[in-house]
């Protein structure tokens, strides 16, 4: 906790959605992690191939924080680009706290040494030390912890994740002007979801990115080839096959990496749950299970691929990539009922 700003430090599951509920309640109201995810209908699926032997990106939302939370409960918010960690250190000045958004890979306390990136990552900088130092509120940690301001704006301004590059994004948040009734603004961010994870308008996003990548997975066995260096779940910097690193930065993306693990399904499951218990309509209760169940694809994919794509051989990875198709296509399916019953609720609505 900074001292005397009302900021208190919550680890949670999802960044921007655990960032934002901290500074929420810094400024006075208290709102569930899942439910900030929920209103903010960022959920769905991204991907996003690469040329040569990079790691495809694949994400578990469409939109990175798309602040439609923020809107349905009246808050205020305010975007800034500080280039400087004096710039920064201004904004901190006059908020409890400033959620910005930085590429995981050149924080040094995550371990990555620059050579995994992820610049659609966020945390909350709590305060400037004075001593080239800032505090930060990592969701993923169960403390803050001291940063080198140098560190942090090279995270804030990295260029090794495109699409998902930082791009110097701060926020900071008003006080919430009404306290959102679930019934009745849930419903809203339901219907946004259902509509552009089953239809978003590009082959990159939702239902037809997962489609691409089931086509797609059996050819990285001839696209992502050669030596490589990566860094391990210990942080130790290892040579290993382009093919390996493939697989094991799913594996993160699907498991560790902001997303409490399932590709966020659990998330927007407990989010279904609890606006069934608001609106009692069990059609809300048959979507979670559902994502629930897709949950269970995405997480039995996630952990074989951390606990076996750094010491496989070419035989164990082509399995491991023929598990990448099946999963993908079962969760896919499941999403799919879930997505068309939700849309069916809406329309009856």
């Amino acid at each position: 906790m900074s001292d005397g700003n009302g900021y208190v430090h919550r680890a949670g599951i999802h960044s921007e959605s655990a960032c934002q509920r901290n500074v929420l309640a810094a400024l006075g109201h208290d709102i569930d992690e899942h439910v900030v995810f929920g209103l903010d209908g960022g959920f769905g699926f991204s991907y996003f191939p690469t040329r040569g032997n990079t790691p495809d990106i694949i994400v578990g939302k469409q939109v990175v924080m798309p602040l439609r939370a923020a809107r349905l409960l009246g808050v205020a918010v305010h975007a800034h680009t500080p280039r400087s960690a004096a710039g920064l250190a201004e904004i901190l000045g006059t908020v409890p706290a400033a959620t910005t958004r930085v590429d995981i890979g050149l924080l040094p306390y995550w371990g990555l040494a620059g050579r995994a990136s992820f610049g659609g990552y966020f945390v909350n900088v709590v305060r400037a030390t004075g001593q080239g130092e800032f505090e930060v509120s990592d969701p993923a940690r169960d403390s803050t912890v001291l940063v080198r301001a140098d560190d942090l704006t090279a995270a804030r301004g990295s260029r090794n994740s495109p699409p998902l590059n930082p791009n110097w994004r701060v926020y900071t948040f008003g006080s919430p002007r009404n306290s959102p009734r679930l019934d009745l603004v849930a419903p809203v961010a339901v219907r946004t979801l259902s509509r552009e994870v089953l239809k978003p308008g590009s082959r990159s996003l939702g239902i037809p990115a997962m489609k691409v990548l089931t086509a797609t997975a059996p050819s990285w066995a001839t696209t992502k080839r050669g030596e490589v260096e990566d860094v391990d779940l210990q942080g130790n910097v290892i040579t290993t096959t382009a093919l390996a690193r493939q697989l094991l930065h799913l594996g993160r993306q699907i498991e560790s990496f902001g997303t409490g693990g399932g590709m966020f399904r659990p998330m927007i499951a407990r989010f279904l749950t609890t606006l069934f218990e608001h609106c009692d309509n069990p059609g809300y209760a048959e979507a979670a299970d559902l994502f629930e169940q897709s949950a269970e694809h995405w997480t039995g994919l996630g952990k074989a691929l951390l606990a076996r794509s750094a010491c496989a051989d070419d035989s164990e990875l082509a399995g491991l990539v023929d598990a990448v198709v099946t999963s993908v296509r079962a969760s896919m399916e499941l999403e799919k009922r879930a997505l068309a019953g939700l849309t069916a609720i809406q329309g009856r609505g």
